[in-house]
């Protein structure tokens, strides 16, 4: 079961019992309960691709360490032409219309893990890497989709993990036992997680000092693990195929659940454990997790830019302006917002070097560039994508007024477009600009492409960072003729 199908990842989910609240009441059963059902249909969609023969030589490979073959969202990427595989992988997705695959996140958390307790059992002879080899083929074997829980709610943010009033505002060891450690706190933003099959905490906040050792914690763990309570945001709701025209895109897919992971005297065994102290190694996680979390950004927003682009130029054509030369130059700025994006993302995979530890790790400079652009320019696409389409989008009568004979003449007439172009095409053209730009998913998906994955403020020193930016003065110092 190295492959899994859409309807095993569903199974497999029947068989988990996590702790989980939402809208104040637990929840027993996620797999038939309404708010959950657009969750699985992203991450569902990533289980359909391997299946299909458009999608399966980028979707899946042969593993060199089960030696069977395996989703592309489990494997260890161990050179440039597995990065870019995943980064194209990544902008087909859109075909399945999805927002957000989410599987990425378990190729880019377990690439950083492998990478960090790599590193650590070359300072310090632990034994941590073999067993996160393990816990990789385990995944690797039943094809398990990894959640992230790796943001810890912080507290006062003037203040450093050891200084908070509260020691729980960073998730931390509170006992080291013979048999493993005890772990207490929280995660937020823990996208899916409740319906994933494991989890990877991993302290992904900042890095650490070395008197908050007890704070550099990292394990992978089944999702049910007694003692974890996920409190979920309620997503925005998600109409049926019956709401098909009022919401084209969100009756399909929707924003997926959003969860806080509590954890309450969690016992974890060593065999899960891949950090336990070892606090100057915090750095190391969180630069190789945002390497290959930001190429993947840069993969997954274009594609969701090419389904903007669409809609743009299919309201355009039902309004007969697709010729307008403001039209054009406005599919063209969109056009190149895309590929500047996407080309971040193919430069990020192509420009990493290879790891000591086999892991072929992406340039992180030109992701983290990609990123920050993709998610200030989905506001100056949504201007576009308005503009275009006209106020309609904003003012159009209900999907009941349409089909109700006492109105539905005059929203068939006043509502008529380009000349022999139907009215309802016009209706359902305009239905697609509105769920896309003015719905609660809009506005969910808006707040997630600047903060999901690192804010702006945390990848520009980054950016930064990662430029040589002494060999550009130096070579401006030439060109002016000043000598050091």
């Amino acid at each position: 079961m190295a492959v899994k199908t859409r309807e095993e990842y569903v199974e497999s989910l029947r068989k988990q019992k996590p702790k989980v609240f939402m809208a104040g009441e637990r929840v027993e059963n996620l797999v038939d309960h309404p708010m959950f059902q657009g969750t699985m249909s992203v991450i569902g969609a990533a289980y359909a691709c391997a299946h299909e023969p458009k999608y399966k030589e980028l979707a899946t490979l042969d593993s060199p360490l089960t030696n069977e073959r395996i989703s592309r969202w489990n494997h260890i990427v161990q050179d440039e032409h597995d990065a870019l595989a995943k980064v194209r992988l990544l902008r087909q997705m859109g075909d399945y219309f999805s927002p957000c695959t989410y599987r990425c996140i378990t190729v880019d958390m377990i690439n950083a893990g492998w990478v960090t307790s790599y590193e650590i059992d070359r300072k310090y002879g632990t034994d941590y890497h073999q067993r996160f080899i393990n816990i990789v083929k385990d995944i690797q074997r039943n094809d398990w989709t990894l959640g992230g829980t790796l943001i810890d709610p912080k507290g006062d943010r003037s203040l450093r993990p050891s200084q908070q009033s509260d020691p729980d505002m960073y998730l931390h060891i509170v006992d080291r036992r013979s048999d493993g450690i005890v772990v207490r706190g929280a995660k937020a933003h823990s996208s899916c997680a409740p319906v994933t099959n494991v989890i990877m905490a991993a302290p992904m906040s900042r890095p650490l000092n070395e008197n908050e050792k007890d704070y550099a914690v990292g394990f992978i763990t089944p999702v049910d693990t007694e003692g974890i309570t996920y409190i979920c945001r309620t997503p925005p709701p998600r109409s049926g195929p019956s709401n098909v025209e009022e919401n084209p895109y969100g009756s399909r897919f929707s924003a997926p659940v959003e969860a806080m992971a509590v954890f309450d005297d969690v016992f974890i065994p060593w065999e899960r454990v891949f950090m336990a102290g070892e606090h100057e190694f915090v750095g190391l996680l969180i630069n190789v997790m945002t390497a290959f979390h930001m190429m993947s950004k840069c993969a997954c927003r274009p594609s969701s830019m090419d389904l903007n682009i669409g809609a743009t130029a299919l309201a355009a054509e039902v309004n007969g302006t697709e010729r307008a030369h403001h039209i054009r130059e406005y599919l063209t700025d969109m056009i190149s917002n895309a590929e500047l994006t996407y080309s971040c993302g193919l430069a990020s995979a192509v420009d990493g070097e290879k790891h000591v530890s086999g892991v072929y790790i992406p340039k992180s400079l030109p992701a983290c560039v990609g990123k920050v652009f993709a998610a200030k320019k989905l506001g100056e696409n949504r201007y576009y994508m308005q503009e275009t389409a006209g106020g309609l989008v904003a003012t159009m009568a209900s999907e009941e007024d349409y089909r109700n004979p006492e109105t539905a003449s005059y929203i068939e007439k006043y509502y008529k477009g380009k000349e022999g172009m139907p009215t309802e095409n016009r209706i359902r053209a305009f239905r697609l600009i509105e769920d896309l730009t003015g719905s609660t998913s809009a506005g969910w998906y808006h707040a997630m492409a600047i903060t999901g994955g690192g804010t702006p403020g945390m990848l520009r020193p980054a950016t930064l960072l990662d430029y040589d930016l002494e060999a550009a003065k130096t070579r401006a110092k030439k060109v002016a003729g000043i000598k050091d």
